[in-house]
């Protein structure tokens, strides 16, 4: 695993961190998508990250964002992302 990778904000490159900064990034954003919950209609989500892997499964780079979206329009792009990355959400769909 790579000890530095890529960090995007909103798909904008914003240089790179080292890996073990990687989960505050995460645990921001999963907050902030949280409180965005409060606003959401019940088939709504936010999506607040996309980590990538690389073919031998190394971390390469978190796109960290609070979009909000439909659960349509996200299995939509769910089904067009690569299958060597990992999106992060939340819904008040299963509650």
């Amino acid at each position: 695993m790579a000890a530095y990778i890529d960090i995007y904000k909103n798909s904008k490159y914003c240089g790179y961190t080292d890996i073990s900064q990687i989960d505050e990034y995460l645990s921001e954003y999963e907050q902030n998508a949280a409180e965005l919950l409060k606003e959401l209609d019940w088939d709504e989500v936010v999506l607040y990250a996309i980590y990538s892997y690389s073919e031998d499964n190394s971390f390469i780079s978190a796109d960290f964002m609070q979009l909000r979206l439909s659960y349509s329009r996200y299995l939509e792009l769910a089904s067009k992302i690569s299958d060597r990355c990992r999106l992060f959400f939340k819904s008040n769909m299963f509650m």
